[in-house]
């Protein structure tokens, strides 16, 4: 009884309400109404008090209002009508002789799909890119002691942070415009504190390459001053020359050490690498095979060629943030600033130690290497791993006592994936690790783990532009690890001849077949760089099934 009448209520009240709202005057009858007073961006154009809208008609012949009209999230640079009217003079131009393509390709680059207020702006690219799929950078500026925030070396921002009802608009003082210099021609116009640089450019055939257009196909050059040259005793061509035959004794032709010393200075590839993204690379390609430029952040500096690992020791060069020479917009790439010489040199590979526990999310957690600490990440939360599938690792760390045999974790602290069939939930097909920086050279591969659950897995190692090297042993975590000893109260592990068999004990204080350190096989990196490594689940087929172990 008591479910019918809740039932019947609800008709009831039904009722009521359409019977009231049918039987009431509608008083908007007849009237234009709108649902928020809240402008959206066209709309805050065409009020003629903001002096836009000269811009707003190049929107019209774009065909663009309704998009601007439209709920979103936009954020618009508006050039005002003196900045329209002086683009249109300098162009030869009317916006009333506009074709509907220009007009959508200046308003396209005006407007970024995301809404971006002044506070996000840096000294670099926007984190969004404008609907003609270009990066706007922005940076601030003091003249006569007023700062000001410049978009694209062009134009001023005026009025910033207007809140509309489908985005931010941003007014500024010059039309802004896709690039329509290449690179050459870029470095073509610097000035003559870089003249010996710009000789060196155009003495080779990459400065042609630089000064041609290819779809998808971006240059990245970074330019060092004469000072640069001279600070590290490089004041003449034949004193670099000099300095290039220690360096590269293979090279024999001064044409070819030239040529080798400018491509070093030019990256290539598919996307425009501006600071912030150079932040985010670990390393680029260089022009020159096999040889890739590494780049490094400690607070807001970035180095190029940092190398402070095993033997080597060198500072890098800095990227000159702040210079006007950098972040510099191409039509084929991005020009930046070094404050230092970059050279090809040749360095010899040394052992690496790498623990997976140290992704920098991993290290960042405020209980990392703390008894209790249990984090699970997945694949979105982690920056330097690919989890396959919709597993997830956990990063955890215990109370391990120093006289527990089988517990014998390096800092107390493990990673755990999961790719044994027991592990329903979370189970990773694949998981791709970003290793270290490895100098060119040939590495053996020692995996190092704890006996856990059947779980069988391969290795591949893989880096850009090489084909993947597959590594011979496959890895089952199962099995005991075989100790060979060299007495019979077997206190003393035989090394040599356990690792004459593959196996080997890494760190663990007290040597117990609970903790394993197999080779699994030799790697060989063809660039210095930081490239990946990946252990993939095999497959085993089971009474007609196909089940994964």
């Amino acid at each position: 009884m008591k479910r019918h009448y809740l039932q019947f209520c609800g008709f009831f009240l039904l009722v009521l309400t359409i019977f009231w709202g049918s039987s009431c005057d509608d008083e908007l009858e007849g009237t234009v109404y709108r649902t928020s007073d809240v402008k959206m961006i066209d709309e805050y154009l065409e009020d003629p008090a903001n002096n836009l809208t000269d811009f707003l008609a190049i929107i019209d012949k774009a065909d663009y209002r309704g998009m601007l009209h439209a709920y979103g999230t936009y954020t618009l640079f508006a050039p005002n009508n003196a900045a329209v009217e002086k683009y249109m003079q300098e162009e030869g131009k009317t916006i009333s002789g506009l074709t509907k393509e220009e007009a959508m390709t200046i308003v396209g680059y005006h407007v970024v799909n995301d809404t971006i207020a002044s506070s996000s702006f840096v000294d670099g690219r926007l984190p969004s890119r404008n609907i003609v799929r270009q990066y706007l950078t922005t940076r601030t500026r003091e003249e006569n002691g007023k700062v000001y925030i410049e978009v694209d070396r062009k134009a001023r921002v005026l009025n910033k942070d207007i809140s509309v009802g489908n985005g931010i608009v941003h007014t500024i003082d010059a039309m802004l415009s896709k690039s329509v210099k290449t690179v050459a021609q870029r470095i073509d116009e610097l000035p003559d504190r870089f003249s010996f640089m710009k000789d060196l450019f155009k003495e080779t055939n990459i400065y042609k390459t630089l000064g041609t257009v290819e779809n998808k196909i971006y240059y990245g050059v970074f330019m060092q001053d004469n000072q640069t040259f001279i600070d590290d005793g490089i004041e003449t061509r034949e004193k670099l020359l000099a300095h290039l035959r220690a360096a590269t004794p293979e090279v024999d032709k001064d044409a070819d050490l030239i040529e080798n010393f400018v491509s070093y200075h030019v990256t290539r590839d598919t996307t425009y690498k501006y600071v912030v993204d150079l932040m985010l690379a670990s390393a680029l390609p260089t022009v020159v095979k096999d040889q890739v430029l590494s780049f490094s952040m400690t607070k807001d500096v970035i180095l190029i060629n940092e190398f402070k690992v095993g033997q080597l020791n060198e500072d890098g060069v800095q990227v000159a943030r702040l210079s006007e020479y950098t972040d510099l917009s191409c039509l084929n790439g991005v020009m930046h600033e070094v404050l230092g010489t970059l050279e090809i040199k040749k360095r010899m590979a040394y052992r690496v130690y790498w623990d997976l526990g140290e992704q920098p999310e991993m290290k960042a957690l405020k209980g990392f290497r703390t008894a209790g600490t249990s984090v699970k990440f997945t694949n979105d939360q982690l920056s330097e791993v690919e989890i396959g599938g919709k597993g997830y690792i956990t990063y955890g760390a215990g109370t391990v006592a120093i006289s527990a045999k089988n517990e014998q974790y390096v800092y107390g602290d493990y990673v755990r994936m999961r790719m044994d069939t027991r592990s329903v939930n979370g189970l990773c097909p694949y998981v791709e690790f970003k290793m270290p920086l490895l100098v060119e050279g040939s590495y053996k591969v020692w995996l190092c783990w704890r006996r856990e659950n059947a779980t069988t897995f391969r290795t591949t190692f893989k880096q850009d532009g090489q084909e993947d090297q597959v590594l011979p042993t496959v890895i089952d975590l199962s099995p005991y690890m075989p100790i060979v000893w060299a007495d019979q109260a077997k206190n003393l592990a035989d090394h040599a001849v356990m690792e004459q068999n593959g196996w080997k004990q890494y760190t663990a204080r007290v040597c117990v077949n609970i903790m394993n350190s197999r080779l699994i096989g030799t790697i060989k990196v063809n660039s210095t760089g930081r490239h990946s490594l990946r252990l993939m689940r095999l497959l085993l087929e089971v009474r007609g099934k196909v089940a994964s172990i």
